[in-house]
């Protein structure tokens, strides 16, 4: 977990899905060790930050997940714009 902080952007693979880190630490009632909890950019998670019960971090339905450190990589990772279809390269005028 060493360069992973809660408030980080991240990104986690597999699948390159972006989101903020909300929870580092043990999770009880799932596998031993430590996990990552992450409040994903779209709704590709499969929680809402809890577990059997237990709230370990705040976030929309299908937005949350846990994934093993391994799986994350903290950095610039800006909120993609599903929406922006600009061509940046293009010389047209509208």
């Amino acid at each position: 977990v060493e360069g992973i902080t809660v408030g980080s952007r991240c990104q986690v693979q597999p699948g390159s899905r972006r989101g903020e880190v909300k929870f580092v630490g043990e999770v009880a009632g799932i596998a031993p060790g430590n996990w990552v909890g992450v409040q994903f950019d779209e709704p590709v998670g499969k929680c809402n930050g809890t577990i059997k019960g237990k709230q370990y971090f705040e976030a929309p339905s299908m937005y949350g997940g846990f994934v093993r450190p391994d799986k994350i990589e903290c950095g610039d990772f800006p909120e993609e714009d599903l929406f922006d279809d600009s061509d940046e390269d293009s010389d047209e005028e509208l």
